[in-house]
């Protein structure tokens, strides 16, 4: 989707161009085969200016896809935390509830999901560990799991997250299997991690 040329910004209000940034080159990496495929002249594209606007913002396509993944990993943060928190008070229902947003974020945005999940992991970009903008999403998860009385909370969180990962991932690229519903498919899931 080629955008037409925008407006200028009003004075003092700059930083507007860098968030339309990130929007631009989240909607290419959700249409794109992979990070690989985002130049910065095609985000700038996307945005609808001039390629050289984009390096007041950002110094390379790394620190941009930083930044949409910060972005995408705070809106699901935001979704998982929502859910935790309408859940009932158990542990156990917090945990529960933040799988099933979990899953619904990744049925509901597969886009989203495939710019956290498909291309964050490229080889040449991977950050180091402490630059890694899901890691507090994913301490949740921990936090949660460490709640229900796990003997090991990290181990148990990342099989979880692997379960649900397969889980959307197998849902989206394997429509026509006879699934069960995912609700029930998750409830097992948590169920047979967190008993």
């Amino acid at each position: 989707m080629k955008s037409t040329a925008r407006n200028r910004n009003p004075r003092g209000e700059g930083s507007r161009l860098r968030d339309e940034l990130v929007a631009a080159a989240s909607r290419l990496l959700e249409s794109l085969e992979g990070q690989e495929s985002l130049s910065l002249r095609a985000v700038a594209r996307e945005a609808g200016i001039a390629p050289q606007s984009v390096y007041l913002h950002f110094a390379d396509r790394r620190e941009l896809l930083t930044a949409v993944y910060a972005v995408r990993f705070t809106e699901l943060r935001v979704a998982l935390d929502t859910a935790r928190h309408a859940a009932a008070d158990t542990p156990g229902d917090r945990l529960n509830a933040l799988c099933h947003a979990y899953v619904d974020y990744g049925v509901a945005h597969p886009g989203h999901y495939r710019v956290l999940f498909g291309t964050a992991g490229t080889p040449g970009w991977e950050p180091t560990a402490d630059q890694l903008p899901g890691l507090p999403t994913f301490q949740l998860l921990v936090d949660d799991v460490t709640d229900c009385g796990a003997t090991d909370p990290t181990s148990t969180a990342l099989c979880l997250w692997s379960a649900m990962h397969g889980l959307i991932t197998l849902h989206q690229d394997r429509p026509s299997f006879p699934w069960p519903p995912l609700d029930t498919l998750v409830d097992t899931m948590v169920r047979a991690h967190a008993s």
